[in-house]
């Protein structure tokens, strides 16, 4: 089964995507764009601050008003001078081991800057003093885990939410999808109630304004194929008649097998298109299935080469006796009809296990292609194109015996083998 992928995460995951490449686009447009304004803009101001600190700290460093420095700028200050170390915090650190980046000032003084973890650090050199400046390292007291924690929750709500929003708006493709699923499946009623006024209420409006003309475009046919089929009948009752008044010779015998073969083919498609409607009824009556399958054998297989098998079968069960012998003639007849004289019979076995009533029809002819065994019970379809008699007629046997088992809420399947024979199975529920 292939995979498929939620078009709502597609769509979040393409948000997301292009909000991050517009914030690195902004971030490098005002890096690039800003970064020699705001240089010349801050350049002044931090020549006046450092020049205000070292005022404070005096020259030689007055280590007192150091300490008053720092507690009130909220600074970590260090002063190496005259082979000493003094830190505000008590703790000092080995600048040798930081990597620094030198900057001139408007003045011509050096300055250096580092960053150390969480801290940013400014180091200033005259004669045998240096000047450590450092921000202190708030980041396991302060707010700011406080805060990243915060804009990460944010963050992911917020995601959350656009997708609920995303998967809202998508939600009818699902609808769409199920209704047209159910209308493919048979269910030619079946009708898309979605009250939208955008792309996907438009695109409802117009699968169901189709499922309107495809319907009514059936329906026409069935009644067209309906009043046919009965037009047909009255000739056909009459040539029959006529052929009977005939006196015996093989050219009768021929246009009564006819006769017989069209009244078999408009049965069919009258029971077809009867079963085919929604509101068509059965006449359930209670049949012992050991003795249907024994009339139709006896009735009109009685030549045969059969092979019939009963198990539990003879209690009587609900089932419209009449559709029930024409599926199973049907079923023997396609057997018998491609089973070589050389072979084995055809075998029918009927048992009632469990609250279920199977009845397999099994024949060792020539076997049916693959690629054909999911199209038998189509109409019409036949596997020889050439629609001969001889090699099964006209491709509505299987497709009316689908039909009852499926309104007989059963199940008919086909498996079949090349050169080693086919085996139709119908499994008919008791409740």
């Amino acid at each position: 089964m292939k995979r498929r992928h939620s078009l709502s995460g597609r769509l979040i995951l393409l948000f997301l995507c292009a909000s991050i490449l517009i914030a690195l686009t902004v971030r490098a447009g005002f890096y690039f764009g800003v970064q020699g304004e705001f240089r010349t803009f801050a350049a002044p101001h931090l020549l006046e601050y450092i020049n205000h600190l070292r005022q404070q700290i005096g020259s030689p460093p007055d280590i007192r008003a150091a300490q008053t420095l720092a507690n009130r700028l909220q600074l970590d200050i260090q002063i190496s001078f005259a082979g000493k170390v003094w830190s505000s915090s008590g703790k000092s650190i080995d600048d040798t081991k930081l990597a620094f980046h030198a900057h001139n000032l408007a003045d011509g003084r050096l300055v250096e800057v580092s960053h150390d973890r969480h801290r940013y650090l400014l180091r200033l050199q005259e004669a045998d003093t240096t000047l450590l400046l450092m921000t202190r390292d708030n980041t396991g007291t302060g707010p700011l885990p406080l805060i990243i924690g915060a804009t990460i929750v944010v963050v992911l709500l917020l995601i959350a939410l656009t997708y609920h929003l995303v998967r809202r708006l998508f939600q009818p493709i699902q609808t769409i999808r199920q209704s047209i699923a159910r209308f493919g499946s048979g269910e030619l009623d079946q009708r898309i109630n979605l009250q939208r006024r955008d792309e996907l209420g438009v695109l409802a409006k117009s699968i169901n304004t189709m499922a309107d003309e495809i319907q009514a475009m059936l329906e026409a046919k069935r009644q067209l194929l309906l009043a046919i089929s009965h037009e047909l009948r009255s000739p056909l009752t009459r040539a029959r008649l006529n052929a009977e008044l005939l006196d015996e010779s093989e050219p009768r015998a021929r246009i009564i097998a006819d006769i017989q073969l069209l009244e078999q083919q408009l049965t069919e498609l009258l029971e077809t298109e009867r079963l085919e409607n929604k509101h068509a009824k059965l006449d359930l009556q209670s049949t012992a299935p050991k003795k249907l399958i024994e009339s139709v054998i006896q009735q009109q297989f009685s030549t045969s080469r059969l092979s019939c098998h009963h198990e539990y079968d003879n209690q009587y069960i609900k089932m419209d006796a009449v559709r029930i012998r024409l599926l199973i003639r049907n079923l023997l007849d396609n057997a018998l009809k491609h089973t070589p004289p050389s072979s084995e019979p055809v075998t029918i076995n009927s048992r009632i296990v469990d609250q279920t009533w199977t009845v397999t029809v099994e024949d060792h002819g020539h076997g049916i292609p693959a690629e054909h065994l999911p199209h038998l019970t189509e109409p019409f379809y036949r596997v020889d194109k050439s629609r001969q008699r001889e090699t099964g007629g006209y491709g509505l046997g299987l497709y009316l015996c689908r039909v009852i088992t499926e309104a007989h809420r059963g199940v008919l399947q086909i498996h079949s083998e090349v050169n080693q024979g086919t085996c139709v199975t119908v499994t008919l529920p008791l409740v």
